[in-house]
């Protein structure tokens, strides 16, 4: 899979909150919320943040690398269109070693909701390891959630 990482655009911000997925995970939704739909029309002036675009020049996803309390956090979000058809393993393995040669981490964590097996399963065969489970009030709901990391051998 060719990815190529970018700063964000105003256009890439607009594009993403429109994003909608389908049952369940339309939890993830950038219109959920007028606070997330926000953060995705404005995307272009966060910090360590960055699009993905594949080889046609299309976007097809995002991705932040979040510093706070001495630990990287990892955020990820694949097109709707592209969810469920098998990518999310090289996608998100692109989007850890684009990571590790920005930031060169020795550790990152990320969160997922507990209802998110797919996502769930991508992590855990890229060697992410259940950390944490949790309740959180997230886009306007009660949500449970799994802490996960990874650690890297230098």
């Amino acid at each position: 899979m060719y990815i190529e990482f970018k700063k964000p655009a105003e256009k890439d911000g607009s594009e993403i909150a429109t994003w909608k997925y389908k049952g369940e995970y339309s939890f993830y939704n950038n219109d959920k919320t007028e606070a997330k739909n926000q953060w995705a029309k404005n995307i272009h002036k966060e910090e360590n943040t960055f699009v993905i675009y594949n080889e046609k020049n299309e976007l097809i996803g995002n991705c932040s690398f979040d510093y706070d309390d001495g630990k990287y956090m990892l955020g990820v979000q694949m097109k709707p269109e592209l969810t469920g058809k098998g990518m999310g393993t090289e996608f998100t393995k692109s989007i850890l070693e684009f990571g590790i040669k920005e930031y060169d981490f020795d550790s990152i964590e990320l969160l997922v909701a507990k209802f998110n097996k797919r996502a769930i399963r991508v992590y855990e065969k890229l060697d992410f390891e259940k950390i944490d489970d949790f309740t959180w009030d997230v886009n306007g709901e009660t949500k449970e959630f799994i802490a996960m990391k990874k650690e890297y051998n230098k």
